[in-house]
This record gives structure tokens, C-alpha cells and sequence, in this order.
């Protein structure tokens, strides 16, 4: 594009200087007046007609030009602007296109973006397998659920313990038997309405023949405003369960 303004530019400059060298050097040969004026006024007619279609070329011809240049590049920034990172520019056919430079620097960007994704997801799926691993370690039992009482994640330890409580599906909206309802339902209840942290409750389980423990927190992201809330059981453990039937 840069070489067409050039060029464009140079045919006008170069038009208007042998327009003026043309008056230089008639002016010395002609010696009738009224030719010398017929003949000027061809000339600036033709001239000027001449500047006036490279002028009309380089402001309205080039724009369009550029903008159809762009068109390919700016729907491949929308792309990139929806989060689609895995997209591949293929620069050698990009090569003769006036926005070349600038493909060349989005694909550099794009293929950071996919390292640190990787790196990132890499990060996130270590951590998920090391908190997994924790969770399901632990004595205690944990559910997690989000705003709206789905149970995002419950551990070994609560499947063991309340086969009635199952991942992917509504605490709130669910019907359990009565020693969930009147106590992990009813807290799960509490918290999230009130999106506070209460305070711990304690009941009997009859099939563990003890009391659990239920506590809770809500969890909230980066603004402050509360996503869901997790619950911990204790005391639910199968090891003291063997210990008190021995």
C-alpha cells in the first residue's frame, strides 16, 4: 500500500514538473502570443485532467483498496476477540498482502497466548489433582456446591458414607432421606440464602451410629460476591466406625 501512495504521488509530482518545464521551454520557442496561450491552455487542460484521475485514485481508489486489504485481517481479530486461540495464519500466503507485518505480529501473539494456555491449564489441572487427592485423603467429607445447590464435587468419603448424595445433581430441589434433609439440606439452605458462614451443626446418623459435624463457608470470587458454598462434615470417617463395631 505504502508503494502505491508513492508511486501515485510520484506520477502527480512528476506531471506538475513537466508542466512547468513544458511553459519554461514553449515560452523561449513560441513567439506568437495567441499560440503560445492556445497551446498553454491545452496543456494545463490536460494536466490537470491527468492529476485529477490520479488524485481521485489516491483518495477514493486506495481507501477502498485498503479497506478489502484489511477485511481478512479484521475478521480474524473478531475471531481472536470471541477467545479463539487456536487459530493458524498461514503467513506465506500472507506474504504480498499490505497488513503482512501485522498478521505476522498476531500470529507471534497467538502462539504465546497458546503456550501460557497450555501452561495455565497445565497449572489448573495439577492443582484440581492435588486438591482431589487431599479431599479424598481426608477423614472428613466435603461437598461443594454453587449458588443454586448443585453439587459441583463431593468426595469418597460422603459417597461412602450418603449414597443418596450424588454429583451433578440439585441439593435444594432433591428429596433425601430424613436424616439429610433435616440437617445437611437444611444447612445447605441456610448458608446459601443467607450467603454467610453459620455456625457449626451437630446431629445423629443412625446407620454410623454417632454424631457428624456439619460446617460451612461460603465462597466467593475476586469481586467479593459469593459463587456457592462448601460443606465439611467430620467425624464421618469409616476407620472409627470398624474401631466402634470392634
Amino acid at each position: 500500500m505504502k508503494n502505491r501512495i508513492r508511486f501515485l504521488a510520484f506520477i502527480i509530482l512528476l506531471i506538475s514538473l513537466f508542466q512547468t518545464v513544458y511553459f519554461l521551454v514553449n515560452m523561449e520557442l513560441f513567439t506568437d502570443l495567441n499560440l503560445l496561450k492556445l497551446n498553454f491552455q491545452n496543456t494545463i487542460i490536460i494536466t490537470f485532467f491527468a492529476q485529477f484521475i490520479f488524485i481521485l485514485l489516491l483518495f477514493f481508489y486506495l481507501p477502498i483498496s485498503l479497506k478489502k486489504s484489511f477485511s481478512n485481517t479484521k475478521n480474524l481479530l473478531k475471531d481472536i476477540g470471541k477467545g479463539l486461540y487456536s487459530i493458524e495464519i498461514n503467513l506465506d500466503e500472507k506474504r504480498k498482502d499490505e497488513f503482512y507485518e501485522l498478521s505476522e505480529t498476531i500470529a507471534e501473539t497467538l502462539q504465546s497466548i497458546q503456550i501460557f494456555d497450555k501452561l495455565k491449564k497445565d497449572k489448573v489441572m495439577e492443582h484440581h489433582q492435588r486438591i482431589n487427592a487431599i479431599l479424598n485423603l481426608s477423614d472428613n467429607g466435603f461437598i461443594i456446591l454453587d449458588l443454586n445447590g448443585n453439587i459441583i464435587y463431593i468426595n469418597d468419603p460422603v459417597l461412602e458414607t450418603f449414597a443418596n448424595i450424588q454429583e451433578k445433581t440439585n441439593l435444594l430441589n432433591t428429596n433425601f432421606p430424613p436424616e439429610i434433609e433435616n440437617n445437611i439440606k437444611k444447612y445447605a439452605i441456610k448458608i446459601l440464602q443467607t450467603q454467610t458462614k453459620q455456625d457449626a451443626h451437630q446431629f445423629f446418623l443412625p446407620n454410623l451410629k454417632r454424631h457428624i459435624v456439619i460446617n460451612g463457608k461460603i465462597i466467593r470470587n475476586l469481586d467479593g460476591a459469593a459463587t456457592g458454598a462448601i460443606l465439611a462434615l467430620t467425624n464421618i470417617q469409616k476407620k472409627k466406625q470398624e474401631k466402634e463395631v470392634e
